[in-house]
């Protein structure tokens, strides 16, 4: 296949996010001109891992109501969700994770300054129930404990930090939380 080194690239998680959003123009754009083989590297890139993880803080309590929280269900059936489609920024940002993203529980607490977190798992999977509604297929740690940390500016329920941001910023607590699951594995 002539696209087989592409592939094999893409599978490893030597692309970025960056190459592999270029990537998958260049392939819808082969498709539609007729190249078939591109199917090949849209699968590939469809279930690939970037080389550069995000964390999301991802608010599961709709109107702030802890009342109204969906983080048990979502724990329960392996999945994360925003059904909030109104919000096209959010859609947009939740859209961009990917396959080995961290995705942390978080309900705002003492407001801007605090937040506590409620869990963490990884992204193992992008499910679609249509071509608007996206969700996350997830391996849920285990974790119980609930730490209140810094916010961190998270002032919305999709909030997206690069790794590093995280590194420079966060407190021993937050890193001896994660690693209580040994949920340790990209840097963090």
């Amino acid at each position: 296949m002539k696209y087989e080194k592409l592939i094999h690239k893409i599978s490893a998680g030597e692309l970025s996010r960056a190459d592999l959003h270029n990537l998958r123009l260049n392939a819808f754009n082969k498709l539609t001109n007729g190249d078939d083989d591109a199917k090949a590297v849209l699968s590939a890139i469809g279930v690939a891992t970037p080389r550069d993880t995000y964390i999301l803080f991802m608010g599961f309590c709709p109107d702030a109501d802890i009342n109204n929280r969906q983080d048990t269900e979502w724990k329960k059936d392996g999945v994360c969700r925003f059904d909030y489609l109104e919000s096209e920024i959010q859609v947009e940002r939740f859209n961009r994770i990917c396959i080995g993203d961290l995705v942390i529980l978080k309900k705002r607490e003492q407001f801007g300054k605090t937040m506590k977190l409620y869990g963490h798992g990884r992204v193992i999977g992008i499910g679609h129930e249509s071509d608007e509604i996206q969700f996350l297929k997830m391996n849920w740690s285990s974790q119980s404990l609930i730490i209140e940390v810094p916010l961190m500016g998270c002032n919305s329920t999709v909030d997206i930090k690069e790794m590093e941001t995280i590194k420079a910023e966060m407190s021993d607590e937050f890193y001896s939380w994660l690693s209580d699951e040994k949920e340790n594995d990209n840097g963090i």
